[in-house]
C-alpha cells in the first residue's frame, strides 16, 4: 500500500470474516512493533488513506481509535496523527513474525496425578460487592433454546463428550467471537471449552507447573490463582502493581535471580485494583516471555465491560513467540452459576488440558453448550453484552456520585475505565477491619484489602463492586456502610 511518500506495507481482505478496521489496526500494530513504524512517525490522514485502501474514512476512523486506545498513537493536534512518543525502540536485528496460534513458546509439564489441598471457604454475604447482576441474564432466551435442544437433540443426553473438538457449535462461536472481538486468531484446535475460567486455570497449571517451579503473581492479586499455584506445587513470586499495572522493572530483578516458569496476571483490569497494563510494559513483558522461555496466564475476566474506550487487545493478540495461555468466560456475561469458560493456546497444550479434564470431568453440559451456540448464532448474546455494560457504566457512575457525597474524604479512589468494581484507598485514621465486621453486621458485606495479599495483615483498601446492585440497592448498601464508619 502506497499513499504519496507512505509505504506501509498494509493489505485489507475484504472476504475476511475479520472486519477491515480491526485488520488495519492489527497490520499498523504490527509495523509498530517490528520497528517499520517508529515512535514520531505521522501517520497518513485518514481520508487519504481510505481512498488508498479503497475502504470508507470510519474504517479508518475506527482503526486510529483503536491504535490510540491501546497507546500504539497519538493526535498531534491540525499535525495529525503519529506514533506515540512512549513506544520503545525495538531490538536490533529483532523483527516480530507473525503470531502463529500453532507454535508453542514453553515447555509443558509431565503430567502426573497428585494430591491438591482445596481452597478455603469463602464468606457468602447479603451484598457481595463485586459480582455481575444475574437478573439481567437473558434467561428468557436461555431457557427456550435449552428447551429446543432438550427437544430435537436427545443425544446430548448420552454419556459422551462428541461436542468437544474441531465440529463443535460453542467452540466454533468462542473462536469467532475471539476474531471479531480480541483480535485472536484461534481455530478450533486451539479452544478448549471448560466449566467455568477456574476450571480453565487449574488445568493450564496442571498441565504447565512443575513442583518447585517458580511463578510470579501480581501483588496484591488474585487468591484463587495463588491457592491453585500452590496446590500444584508452585512457588509464589510477588512482583507489585502501581497505575500501569504490573511492574516490570520489579519482575526483571527477579529474573535475575533465576528462572521463572509463568507469569500470573490480569492486564486489561487488574484484580483488585482494576489497573490496565500499560502498551510498553505489554511489549515488554512478551520480550520477556520469549527471551527467558516462561509462560504467561493471561486471565481476562471481564474483558467485555471497558466503559470509557475501546477495550484493550489481548496480549494473546499481538504473541509471535507463542508464549502466551489466554483464559477466559462467559460467567461475567451471563451470570456466576452458568459456568462457561474457555482456555487458548496451542494445540500441544489444548490437547493436554482436554486430557487432564476428561479424569475430573467425564460429562460436559452438552446441551448448555448447544444452547449458548444457538444464542451466539442469533445474536442474543451480543446484544445482551451492549444493553450490560451501558447499564454497568450506569450503575459505576452512580455508585461513584453516592459514594463521594456520602462517605467524603473516607475512600479515595480513581474511577475505573472498566470493569465491575471499584478500587479505593482507605483514610489511614480508619480501621479497615473493625469497619468491614460492623458492616457485615448490618447485612451488607465488601472485601478488604488484605484479601488481596499474600500475608493477609489488614491493608488500607476496599474492593466496592456496582454491577449487582440497581439505584435502590446501591443507596442502601452506602448508606448502610457510611452509617457502620459512623458508629
Amino acid at each position: 500500500m502506497s499513499s504519496g511518500r507512505w509505504n506501509l506495507g498494509v493489505a485489507l481482505d475484504p472476504s475476511s470474516s475479520t472486519p477491515l478496521a480491526l485488520q488495519l489496526t492489527r497490520h499498523l500494530s504490527e509495523a509498530v512493533r517490528s520497528g517499520r513504524l517508529r515512535r514520531g512517525t505521522l501517520l497518513p490522514g485518514t481520508r487519504s488513506l481510505a481512498r488508498t485502501l479503497g475502504v470508507s474514512r470510519n474504517t479508518v476512523s475506527a482503526a486510529y481509535e483503536e491504535l490510540a486506545a491501546e497507546g500504539f498513537v497519538e493526535a498531534d493536534g491540525p499535525a495529525g496523527t503519529r506514533i506515540s512518543s512512549q513506544i520503545p525502540d525495538p531490538e536490533p536485528g529483532r523483527i516480530a513474525r507473525p503470531t502463529d496460534p500453532r507454535r508453542l513458546g514453553f515447555d509443558l509439564r509431565p503430567f502426573t496425578v497428585e494430591a491438591l489441598d482445596a481452597p478455603g471457604d469463602r464468606r457468602l454475604l447479603r451484598w457481595d460487592f463485586g459480582l455481575p447482576d444475574p437478573r439481567l441474564a437473558p434467561r428468557i432466551a436461555l431457557a427456550r433454546a435449552y428447551a429446543r435442544v432438550m427437544r430435537k437433540r436427545p443425544e446430548v443426553l448420552h454419556y459422551a463428550r462428541y461436542l468437544e473438538g474441531p465440529g463443535a457449535p460453542l467452540v466454533k462461536a468462542v473462536g469467532q467471537m475471539l476474531s471479531s472481538t480480541r483480535g485472536l486468531d484461534a481455530s478450533p484446535e486451539n479452544i478448549a471449552l471448560t466449566r467455568g475460567s477456574q476450571m480453565g486455570l487449574y488445568l493450564a497449571i496442571q498441565a504447565l507447573i512443575r513442583p518447585g517451579d517458580r511463578v510470579a503473581v501480581e501483588h496484591p492479586g488474585f487468591v484463587r490463582c495463588w491457592e491453585t499455584l500452590r496446590a500444584a506445587g508452585a512457588e509464589l513470586v510477588p512482583i507489585p502493581v502501581d497505575g500501569e499495572g504490573l511492574s516490570l522493572t520489579q519482575l526483571e530483578r527477579r529474573l535475575a535471580r533465576g528462572p521463572l516458569r509463568a507469569v500470573f496476571l490480569t492486564p486489561h483490569h487488574q484484580f483488585p485494583t482494576t489497573a490496565t497494563l500499560s502498551l510498553g510494559r505489554r511489549m515488554q513483558l512478551l520480550k520477556l516471555a520469549a527471551r527467558h522461555r516462561f509462560a504467561i496466564l493471561e486471565d481476562d475476566y471481564d474483558h467485555e465491560y471497558h466503559y470509557d474506550a475501546r477495550p484493550i487487545l489481548p496480549l494473546a493478540a499481538n504473541d509471535p513467540a507463542g508464549v502466551v495461555i489466554y483464559l477466559g468466560s462467559l460467567s461475567k456475561l451471563f451470570a456466576p452459576g452458568l459456568r462457561t469458560g474457555f482456555v487458548v493456546g496451542p494445540p500441544a497444550l489444548i490437547t493436554a488440558i482436554q486430557a487432564r479434564r476428561a479424569l475430573i470431568d467425564v460429562q460436559d453440559d452438552l446441551a448448555l453448550q448447544l444452547a449458548v451456540a444457538e444464542l451466539f448464532e442469533e445474536g442474543e448474546i451480543q446484544r445482551h453484552q451492549r444493553r450490560t455494560r451501558r447499564l454497568y457504566r450506569e450503575r459505576r457512575d452512580f455508585m461513584v456520585a453516592l459514594i463521594r457525597k456520602k462517605l467524603g474524604t473516607a475512600l479515595d479512589f480513581e474511577v475505573p475505565s472498566g470493569g465491575l468494581a471499584l478500587w479505593a484507598k482507605v483514610d489511614p485514621r480508619i480501621e479497615v477491619e473493625r469497619w468491614e465486621e460492623a458492616s457485615r453486621r448490618r447485612g451488607v458485606g465488601f472485601r478488604t484489602g488484605r484479601l488481596f495479599y499474600l500475608d493477609g495483615a489488614p491493608q488500607p483498601f476496599v474492593r466496592l463492586g456496582f454491577a449487582r446492585l440497581d439505584a435502590g440497592e446501591a443507596e442502601h448498601a452506602v448508606k448502610t456502610v457510611a452509617r457502620a464508619l459512623g458508629d
